[in-house]
């Protein structure tokens, strides 16, 4: 329930969510452990943690280094667990395991689910898994967290709002993810067609990383998923370890606390 209550406030007080991205142990998990801290002190609401696989689909360019940087450091489903239970450790985020579905069969269902309760882990999103197939790890006790495209059907749109998720995904663009510029109208429109058929908090997430993005959907998104512009910031300063995570938390700052002001001012 941590993620459904902490959207349920936020939206009471009538807050966007800002949930990032980063993935697990990368460049190495200490490093990653003070990103994580400041994305918190930052004010991340949520905290959606990537384990490293060998062909992410879903992922832009920048992601995608972060993937295979994780694969040669030996990374997988098993330690990106252990790591998950470090982050739980070190912070009071609500925690999203974000895999891919092909490690997690190679584990097995039931065992996944196990490790993913005892290390903490509070919702799971499988980009690869169709939503018909998400059945197969219902009833784990994790809330599974369904994605949308502007494609999608009005039927899979249904189908989404009848699983009743923590949240819904919605990828704001076809593709893959990635900073760049987001066609407004085709979103919000595409948003409003989601809006008609649930009330479960609606995420928009791939290309989300300024601010006046973050207020362009404020009213038809719930919150907003930024991944690539983080690990932007990771690339650039990893090799000042002592600045990082100063960067990240002012990112943080810019696209939750300036854009929630602005919007009311």
């Amino acid at each position: 329930m941590e993620i459904r209550n902490r959207l349920a406030h936020l939206r009471e007080k009538e807050e966007m969510a800002l949930i990032a991205f980063i993935m697990a142990a990368v460049p190495d998990e200490d490093l990653c452990l003070d990103c994580i801290r400041a994305l918190e002190q930052g004010g991340c609401d949520l905290l959606e943690l990537g384990v490293p696989f060998t062909d992410p689909l879903a992922d832009g360019e920048v992601i995608e280094r972060f993937h295979h940087r994780g694969v040669k450091l030996g990374l997988n489903l098993k330690r990106g667990l252990d790591f998950a239970a470090r982050v739980r450790a070190a912070c009071q985020l609500p925690l999203i395991l974000f895999s891919y579905y092909n490690p997690i069969l190679q584990m097995g269902l039931d065992s996944f689910a196990r490790d993913c309760r005892e290390a903490g882990v509070n919702g799971v999103i499988v980009p690869d898994l169709p939503l018909d197939e998400l059945g197969r790890l219902a009833g784990q006790g994790l809330e599974l967290i369904p994605m949308l495209a502007p494609s999608s059907t009005l039927p899979r749109v249904q189908m989404a709002a009848d699983l009743d998720p923590a949240f819904i995904y919605c990828v704001s663009v076809r593709g893959v993810t990635g900073v760049r510029s987001l066609p407004e109208l085709e979103i919000k429109d595409y948003l409003q067609k989601v809006r008609a058929v649930t009330t479960a908090p609606l995420v928009l997430g791939f290309g989300i990383s300024q601010p006046e993005q973050v207020r362009a959907f404020q009213g038809l998104a719930d919150g907003v998923v930024i991944g690539s512009a983080l690990a932007q910031i990771i690339e650039e300063y990893e090799s000042r370890p002592a600045l990082l995570p100063g960067m990240l938390e002012k990112r943080c700052q810019a696209l939750k606390l300036l854009s929630y002001w602005e919007v009311r001012s």
